[in-house]
């Protein structure tokens, strides 16, 4: 898929690449999350996608921010409509946290190779996937909303603390001053900021994700990520269940087999 400025897609070798974004469109808005939204659903249901990336292409950018100009638009509709708004209200539907939840929640890996700038919206998006690279360079990455009168709204106050905890979320969207991808990989921000381009470094990884046997990655994703939910005597119960089922699989014995036979090392050469 291609679609101009907004999101461009190309699969090769069981790696899905979403790159979002153009030198005329640094911004995500409703469309490009709805695009983004409706190609993960697609990815998500393809057994021939093994990992996915998702990049910017803007030279510079990942994507810069959600569309400051968006949020005005709703804020002064809102406050035309004379609609009372309460805490408790069920918020309607919101394609880029549908995204970010897909991102989560799909039984494969999901790469953000930060091409440069990364700040609200964008970085919430990125905070949805599994891995993070980020490209070093004179880029920010942050949460600057509450120099906005405003606060992360796609889920980041909720996602950073769990990602480098609470006191360290804290200070940095209270703060609201975005800090460098060496910075964002010190704090935890991001998993790792490196000097080449972050795509090539994303490709990588997937590449590696690629070759290894889908559902281990997906039994090892949903039990990572449901364990800071999940009481420690479920998620053993279910650890140990789904270890069993892998340990019984044919593709699994295969693996170990190759391994006792001295024809797998974990670490192969380049």
């Amino acid at each position: 898929m291609d679609k101009q400025n907004v999101l461009s897609t190309a699969i090769e070798d069981g790696i899905a690449i979403a790159t979002l974004g153009s030198k005329a469109r640094i911004h995500l808005d409703p469309e490009m999350a709805e695009c983004l939204y409706d190609t993960l659903q697609i990815w998500a249901k393809d057994d021939a996608v093994r990992a996915i990336i998702l990049t910017g292409g803007a030279p510079g950018y990942f994507i810069k921010h959600y569309s400051v100009a968006e949020i005005i638009t709703v804020g002064e509709a809102i406050q035309k409509s004379g609609v009372t708004l309460r805490e408790d209200a069920k918020p309607g539907f919101f394609a880029l946290d549908h995204a970010i939840t897909l991102c989560e929640t799909m039984p494969k890996p999901v790469i953000a190779a930060l091409s440069g700038t990364c700040m609200g919206g964008a970085l919430e998006l990125s905070l949805g996937c599994d891995i993070r690279i980020a490209e070093d360079g004179p880029y920010e990455i942050g949460f600057p909303e509450v120099q906005l009168g405003i606060l992360p709204g796609a889920g980041g106050t909720q996602r950073l603390p769990r990602a480098i905890g609470m006191a360290a979320a804290l200070m940095h969207i209270l703060i609201g001053e975005p800090v460098s991808p060496k910075e964002a990989a010190r704090l935890g921000i991001v998993h790792e900021a490196v000097a080449g381009k972050a795509l090539a470094r994303a490709k990588d990884i997937a590449g590696k994700l690629a070759k290894l046997d889908a559902p281990a990655l997906a039994h090892i994703k949903r039990l990572v990520r449901g364990a800071c939910e999940t009481p420690l005597s479920q998620g053993l119960i279910l650890e140990r269940n789904l270890f069993t089922m892998l340990a019984a699989s044919d593709a699994a014995l295969a693996r170990m087999r190759d391994y006792e036979a001295g024809n797998l090392n974990f670490r192969p050469d380049p």
